[in-house]
């Protein structure tokens, strides 16, 4: 029992991928729109602090100390206090103007000594969130008399976390001391707002991507799969389906490779068929010969004479003719010809063609001519090539015309020789002389006995010219005759 085929379709693929890329998308927004927003926002504000406390320190001696500040408080929503704390007595450089609505910006000189303080024990700088007071180093050893007396208390909780940065900065004998505070805005409701921002956003997202899947995999998949349709019934051989569809570049350029395949297919199909037609009438021709002048041989006394043992001998030939062609074509088809190249005289190959229809000339008024200037060499197979002009002149005499001439001409031109075999029969039009090559092709589609050869010649011809990287081909007109030429190399390789 087959197999059945588990794999996914393609619309059910594109669905799984939409869907992926959206789940994916939304988990990224879930988690940085939610669960890390805090964190973010937080690192973001210390980054902020930080950043301010040193563009302050930078302006800490100059002559607009007091705008630079007044746009940092502006701009980032911050309070900043600046003292001098080269003295006993911390003496104040810049302090805010007002109460801010949301937190009381006004601390205790208690708390600014704790912020100094813990800035000394850090080495001179230190952020500190009012939920993370643990962060700050208490082993280090610190003395200094105005904290002697002095507790310091722990820092407030104003209504909500807020950040601050200490710094402790000395410019000649001068030493300030620079603190920038502002308030952590609660997250938790912008969080929420976001949660339920997403939740919505999810939902559209799902739909939107099945939707989206869906149209998109029936405007692809539905051209592929009649497509398909198609193929598997030109699979079962019917040559009329066509192929069509799709708006997509690469569908409508595999359809229309589709087309050109059906259109090949069905001439292929046309062929094998004319060929099995034509085998089998000149496989039937000579048997039934052979068979009816046996039995006449057999039965009649008298007829067993040399004239009818002949005429099975000249069958038999034929039919063993036929079959050798064959086996050489399939063999040529294989590729397993090996060719056997040497340097011989092309001319005198020709001459001995023509002695092989010497009685033809004779006995039926042919006129063959061979028209050349010189001997010429060239390197190949020379029974191959010997084959080819025999089957082009096979070729003539089986179409030749009321002149009952064929001219064999051989011109050098350079270092290529040609052959041209002239008739003057019925001739090709264009569009038949591109098939010509194929086996058992009949321009006028109906078989009729050769006189010489079996009707493989001119796509024997075809293999063993294209075995030897010639070139070849025909130039005819209806009504003229035709002229096959064929061009050799003139003794081009080692001898």
């Amino acid at each position: 029992m087959k197999p059945k085929n588990k794999k996914l379709s393609f619309k059910s693929y594109l669905l799984i991928i939409f869907l992926s890329f959206s789940a994916l998308l939304l988990i990224t927004l879930w988690l940085f729109q939610t669960v890390f927003l805090d964190s973010f926002y937080k690192a973001i504000k210390t980054t902020q602090v930080k950043g301010c406390n040193e563009s302050i320190v930078s302006h800490i001696d100059e002559n607009d100390l007091v705008s630079v500040v007044k746009d940092i408080e502006q701009q980032n929503a911050m309070s900043v206090l600046i003292y001098d704390s080269s003295e006993n007595i911390f003496s104040p450089i810049y302090a805010p103007q007002r109460i801010d609505d949301r937190h009381n910006t006004t601390l205790s000189m208690s708390e600014i000594f704790s912020y100094y303080k813990r800035a000394k024990e850090n080495g001179g700088k230190i952020t500190v969130s009012s939920k993370d007071e643990k962060s700050f180093d208490n082993k280090k050893p610190f003395q200094d008399d105005r904290f002697d007396t002095l507790s310091p208390p722990p820092l407030e909780n104003k209504g909500g976390e807020y950040l601050a940065c200490a710094s402790i900065t000395k410019k000649g004998e001068k030493e300030y001391f620079i603190l920038v505070e502002s308030m952590i805005t609660p997250v938790s409701s912008v969080v929420e707002t976001l949660r339920y921002q997403l939740i919505i956003m999810t939902v559209i997202l799902v739909v939107i991507s099945i939707v989206v899947a869906v149209i998109t995999a029936l405007k692809i998949s539905k051209p592929i799969a009649k497509t398909n349709e198609k193929s598997k019934e030109l699979a079962n051989q019917n040559y009329d389906v066509e192929f069509s569809g799709g708006t997509f570049k690469e569908i409508c350029e595999l359809n229309d490779t589709l087309n050109a395949t059906v259109k090949e297919l069905k001439k292929v199909d046309d062929l094998r068929k004319e060929l099995i037609a034509n085998i089998s009438h000149d496989l039937r021709t000579p048997l039934t010969m052979i068979t009816g002048y046996s039995e006449i041989m057999r039965d009649i006394p008298g007829e067993n004479n040399p004239e009818n043992v002949q005429i099975i001998i000249d069958e038999a030939t034929r039919l063993s003719d036929l079959v050798t062609d064959l086996l050489d074509i399939s063999k040529y088809d294989s590729g397993t010809p090996v060719l056997n190249k040497t340097v011989f005289c092309l001319t005198d190959c020709i001459r001995g063609i023509f002695y092989r229809y010497s009685k033809l000339v004779d006995s039926e008024n042919y006129h063959i001519i061979f028209e050349n200037d010189e001997d010429v060499f060239v390197c190949a197979d020379e029974l191959k090539i010997t084959q080819v002009i025999y089957n082009l002149v096979n070729n003539a005499i089986n179409y030749i015309g009321e002149d009952k001439t064929i001219t064999v001409k051989q011109t050098v031109q350079e270092n290529k020789v040609r052959i041209d075999i002239i008739d003057h029969g019925e001739g090709i039009s264009e569009e038949d002389q591109k098939y010509i090559w194929d086996r058992y092709y009949k321009v006028d589609k109906e078989h009729r006995q050769a006189k010489i050869g079996t009707g493989l010649g001119l796509s024997i011809v075809k293999k063993i010219l294209d075995l030897h990287n010639a070139e070849y081909g025909v130039i005819s007109r209806v009504g003229e005759g035709s002229d096959f030429y064929i061009i050799l190399d003139k003794k081009n390789c080692d001898e």
